[in-house]
């Protein structure tokens, strides 16, 4: 199966498009054309590990179903002590609600899902690499989220990297100490959205591809647009369908409660709906202002009023948003590149009717207030002794406004990341006032032991740091910078430019 861009070009190979990560155009790798449909009755029998493999080979077959299994098998077996298998991250809400699930991110080794896609895309890599005759080194540079750069950096120690992040992602000190002497991470004071346009725009400029190579390196653009990154969280999706609709009746579907973020699940969630499986809908949460809901509900994009919050990276353009756009306006590049160059002006009419009409088929997007996202997650810690952050709160504060009260459809509520990454905000609904104003490390502690969340190791690490850990600030353009780390890190090593 080739794979296209969202901003036009030449198709490209399954494999070219893992490796590069970014098309030649800038944009996103979308599928050429959708497989065919995934019997669900044929999962049933299967191990998650296995249905995750069959989910890959519908969209990858380049890559027989064994050796798929084998990517799989050899991934998640990276995410487990020793001794240990793979613990599945979907469990029953409790006894009493049986209709309700989460898929739970706070007990991989990095508390967020990002675990598994960078698990994933590692062991590819090195099969890629394998088959390659190249010569250059792999670099691997990305604008990335703090979820993302933790699991990266933990999975991805051999390969040389150049990361981007927010300094408001919250997870610096982390990043920092996974850091080794090959990898460089730098954190940007702009939006996110800045930030990755002109991570876009790299990987559009020949001339930045080849000065790198003219180094010794081939670029890889690693990042929340990545397609691997969205097609693991629709494996993960069609392995929850099979694992919870096992033991359910044929008419039973399936309703996903997800967070924004940049589209990632949701995205993926896409891929697994055009495969023909039963998913009824799906919410979308988000973080007052309702940025995202505006643009659903009017076609325009509404100018945030407040000041982000400190822990906000400032995303009102969800990387994956451009996938979902491009399907939406039929594939048109020259539309969606249209839109895009209008996204930061407000109040300005992006999408048609039509196009609100589609963007909107099965999917709810609803925004939810503070004071709300606390009473949601002391409510579902009371009910059910799970604790929630507050971007799964948000979730299901749209689901639950929106939903219909009559509705059977089996729901599975999304938490992509460890509640212990919004500390304040989870401490505040769970322990109270005076318990959020705590110091970091204390507050953790206490609400860990409360809650039965595990502090995983990086974290532990980084609390246990008499004075914490920072990135470098990006001085410059990001071209500058990678140039700049990369002439640092070869005159270290005694390599003349």
């Amino acid at each position: 199966m080739n794979y296209i861009s969202t901003r036009g070009g030449a198709p490209a190979s399954s494999e070219e498009a893992i490796y590069r990560g970014l098309s030649k155009t800038g944009g996103l790798f979308i599928p050429e054309k959708l497989p065919e449909a995934l019997p669900l009755e044929a999962m049933f029998e299967k191990t998650p590990a296995e249905t995750m493999a069959l989910f890959f080979h519908r969209f990858m077959p380049n890559f027989s179903l064994e050796v798929w299994e084998a990517i799989v098998d050899e991934a998640l077996l990276t995410l487990t002590a020793e001794s240990d298998a793979f613990d599945w991250p979907v469990h029953p809400l409790n006894a009493y609600l049986e209709r309700y699930y989460l898929f739970n991110g706070d007990r991989l080794p990095t508390g967020s899902l990002s675990d598994i896609s960078s698990a994933i895309f590692l062991t590819l890599l090195r099969k890629l690499d394998e088959k390659r005759n190249n010569p250059l080194e792999p670099l691997i540079v990305a604008v990335i989220t703090d979820d993302m750069a933790v699991s990266s950096l933990r999975m991805m120690s051999a390969y040389k990297k150049i990361f981007f992040v927010s300094q408001n992602g919250g997870r610096s000190s982390e990043i920092s100490w996974l850091l080794k002497s090959h990898e460089k991470a730098f954190s940007f004071e702009d939006s996110f959205d800045t930030r990755y346009r002109e991570f876009s725009g790299l990987a559009a400029d020949e001339s930045f591809e080849k000065a790198l190579n003219a180094q010794g390196y081939d670029p890889i653009f690693w990042g929340p647009g990545h397609i691997l990154e969205v097609l693991t969280a629709g494996a993960l999706v069609t392995a929850s369908l099979a694992l919870i609709l096992a033991d359910k009746t044929p008419e039973d579907s399936m309703t996903y409660v997800v967070n924004k973020n940049h589209l990632s699940f949701f995205a993926g969630l896409v891929y697994a709906n055009s495969l023909e499986l039963p998913i009824d809908a799906v919410y979308v949460g988000e973080n007052e202002p309702a940025i995202l809901r505006t643009l659903f509900e009017t076609g325009k994009m509404m100018q945030a009023k407040r000041r982000r919050r400190s822990d906000d990276p400032g995303v009102m353009w969800p990387v994956n948003l451009e996938r979902l756009l491009f399907e939406v306006t039929g594939r048109d590049e020259s539309r969606l590149l249209d839109i895009m160059g209008k996204w930061d002006q407000a109040e300005v009419p992006l999408l048609n009717e039509d196009e609100i009409h589609l963007l909107n088929q099965s999917v709810t997007v609803a925004s939810n207030d503070y004071r709300r996202c606390l009473r949601i997650i002391r409510n579902i810690y009371d009910q059910t002794d799970y604790l929630i952050g507050r971007e799964t709160a948000d979730a299901i504060a749209c689901w639950a406004r929106h939903s219909d009260k009559k509705d059977t459809s089996i729901v599975c509520y999304v938490q992509e990341r460890s509640p212990l990454l919004d500390i304040e905000t989870t401490t505040k609904a769970i322990l109270g006032d005076e318990a959020s104003r705590r110091a970091e490390a204390d507050a953790v502690c206490m609400l860990a032991e409360e809650s039965g969340v595990p502090i995983w190791e990086t974290l532990r690490a980084s609390l246990e740091k008499k004075e914490p850990l920072t990135m470098i600030p990006v001085a410059d353009s990001l071209q500058e910078t990678i140039f700049e780390a990369v002439r640092k890190h070869d005159h270290e090593r005694g390599v003349d430019a």
